[in-house]
């Protein structure tokens, strides 16, 4: 169950940082099944469970018959998740990626900016939206499963720090999510490749310099 696992990796991160094991009975009472959606809890980080979030990201972008959303404050995929997206779009998959226009993190929006340029061949609908800075992190594909949590799309998140992630499989609660980012995207503007290469020169060097720290990002 979701919550036993959630549980888990508290015990885990307990235990790592504070050296205390949480083995005692009253932590883990006996749980009850509730609920009609199918959830799984998805730890993740630079340990056993290293590459766990891009296998299960790249599996259901393989996967997409119809539609891939991605909600993300931080956008810097790596080339395998580039090269499935891309794909995605070849197949004739709706592709939109919601990024805020400007984040808590300015290094981090110029290597986006730079990332994106990337994306000139690639068929997917990029969407800025405006301040306040929103921290969400959603991924719905085919309205049927969908992903939140704490992870974002960098290389900190997918390999350096330790994340948690809910994966669920149910048309109904996909569609609320898909529902929040239909108003996100209502009040975003499209940002395209076209658009970045038009920016001045002394912009595209910073953005690519930023860019070059990706691994770190």
């Amino acid at each position: 169950m979701a919550v036993r696992v959630v549980m888990e990796a508290f015990a885990r991160d307990w235990t790592f940082t504070t050296e205390e094991n949480l083995d005692q009975d009253f932590w883990w009472p006996k749980l009850e099944q509730r609920g009609k959606v199918f959830a799984r809890g998805l730890r993740s980080g630079p340990d056993a469970d290293i590459y766990k979030l891009e296998l299960l990201l790249g599996a259901a972008i393989t996967l997409a018959q119809k539609r891939i959303r991605i909600v993300t404050p931080y956008f810097l995929p790596d080339s395998r998740l580039l090269f499935a997206i891309a794909q995605a779009g070849l197949r004739g998959v709706a592709v939109e990626i919601v990024i805020p226009a400007c984040s808590d993190q300015r290094l981090m929006d110029w290597a986006m900016r730079g990332h994106l340029r990337f994306f000139q061949h690639i068929r997917a609908d990029i969407v800025a939206t405006p301040p306040p800075f929103d921290h969400t992190k959603l991924c719905t594909v085919d309205g049927e499963w969908s992903l939140i949590g704490s992870s974002n799309w960098d290389a900190r998140s997918f390999r350096l720090n330790f994340e948690f992630d809910l994966e669920t499989i149910d048309p109904g609660f996909t569609a609320q999510l898909d529902a929040l980012i239909d108003t996100k995207i209502a009040h975003g503007k499209v940002l395209t490749p076209d658009m970045l290469a038009a920016e001045p020169v002394w912009k595209r060097l910073r953005n690519a310099a930023a860019r070059l720290l990706m691994p770190y990002l």
